[in-house]
């Protein structure tokens, strides 16, 4: 237990000290002991399951990332484009996305990358679909051709899942 609570808390320290660059003995040692409270918090709340199963990745994820990054980033052009054009060229919508064979971990992960995606956002989940407010017709088209939910279902492979 505790030396799940020490390699957690060092993985934390190590990404804060990479995020944040500060190197003063001050927000090291503040940083320290934040780091260990949340990573006792965690395993007091029985966050993470006992073999770390959670925490391991699947190969198709360097796959999928460089994708969502580029999907997210053409979102952001369409967005500001329509936002931007004289004739405010929108049509908001909702529609149902299907999540049929996803297991709860990529359901949430869809979720979350719909709402990421510029132009969309999930409304609403069920165990068989997601609600998506879209900015328009053409977006909601595109959710529902599948590419994402194709994407994720190769990710919902991750070890220890189910």
């Amino acid at each position: 237990m505790l030396i799940r609570i020490l390699i957690a808390a060092s993985l934390l320290l190590l990404l804060w000290v990479l995020l944040s660059g500060h190197m003063d003995i001050l927000l090291l040692g503040l940083g320290l002991g934040s780091c260990l409270f949340v990573a006792w918090l965690v395993h007091r709340l029985a966050l993470t399951d006992r073999n770390f199963n959670t925490m391991k990745l699947s190969f198709n994820l360097p796959r999928f990332l460089p994708w969502f990054f580029l999907e997210v980033f053409r979102s952001n052009l369409n967005v500001s484009w329509k936002i931007l054009h004289p004739k405010l060229p929108i049509s908001p919508n909702k529609s149902i996305v299907s999540t049929a064979h996803l297991n709860d971990t990529a359901k949430t992960t869809y979720a979350n990358c719909i709402t990421l995606t510029p132009g969309t956002y999930t409304l609403n989940t069920d165990d068989e679909s997601i609600e998506v407010h879209s900015l328009t017709t053409e977006i909601a088209e595109s959710l529902q051709q599948g590419e994402m939910k194709k994407r994720i279902s190769a990710l919902q492979n991750w070890p220890g899942t189910s």
